[in-house]
């Protein structure tokens, strides 16, 4: 009876901008509910899995386990995307949240920045410190690494908050690592964009409980703004994907 309040309470608000989300469905996948928010176009999975329920589902979870054969190309692709960040950054001081195989560290350390990863997937940190050093990448969640006291000028996270269970604690955390000026680069599949099939349950990113919630636009905005971040920018896309940069203002 406890664990059945518990997830009714997780479903009554937003997961992005925290109003109430009501039951207007986008339909059924993989015995979830899509619950979109009226309020910011956000997607939330209901019931929503706490945290002992995911850990057990990436326990067992038979995804994609080596990258390696890209490393060239990821590594060549992160590299464009953390030269837009260095001119404006107040430091070098780099950290990957969520940095899976390591190709956006290592990256980041050929454009002579001080950088790290962190991941709570220890087989793909242990694949990390294989290939590029073991001094770089430590198993550990983003609230930990906040609560030991890093800092970090620039933060990357890429397809990392779609998973996240409690996502008001994971931007307190990354706010809390990064200094006042500092840069956030976040990319996270778009909830919202107008090329998302008719059917939200046809989209190839709805796969709960792998990603139990779909951000817009407004939504994500709205998450940041509450933990003292500036959206600079939003990047164009045609595919159904949110990229932005956002400045840490207090």
């Amino acid at each position: 009876m406890a664990e059945t309040q518990k997830k009714n309470e997780l479903n009554s608000f937003c997961k992005a901008c925290n109003a109430p989300i009501g039951n207007y469905s986008l339909g059924v996948k993989n015995d979830y509910t899509l619950l979109a928010c009226k309020a910011c176009g956000s997607v939330t999975v209901s019931p929503f899995p706490t945290e002992k329920e995911l850990i057990k589902f990436y326990q067992s979870y038979e995804g994609t386990t080596d990258y390696r054969a890209k490393k060239d190309k990821k590594i060549a692709r992160a590299k464009k995307r953390i030269i837009r960040l260095i001119k404006n950054a107040p430091g070098k001081r780099f950290l990957d949240v969520g940095c899976n195989y390591g190709f956006t560290v290592q990256a980041a350390k050929e454009l002579k920045l001080k950088a790290h990863g962190i991941d709570i997937d220890a087989t793909a940190v242990q694949a990390s410190q294989k290939m590029f050093g073991k001094e770089q990448y430590e198993c550990i969640s983003v609230q930990d690494y906040a609560d030991a006291g890093h800092q970090a000028d620039i933060i990357y996270t890429s397809e990392v908050i779609e998973h996240v269970p409690d996502p008001d604690l994971f931007v307190k955390s990354i706010s809390k690592i990064l200094t006042k000026g500092g840069l956030l680069y976040l990319t996270t599949p778009d909830g919202n964009h107008f090329m998302i099939p008719h059917d939200f349950t046809k989209w190839e990113a709805v796969m709960p409980p792998e990603h139990i919630i779909y951000y817009s636009r407004k939504g994500i905005k709205i998450l940041l703004e509450k933990h003292g971040f500036k959206v600079k920018k939003f990047f164009f896309s045609f595919k159904p994907g949110i990229r932005l940069i956002a400045e840490k203002i207090k």
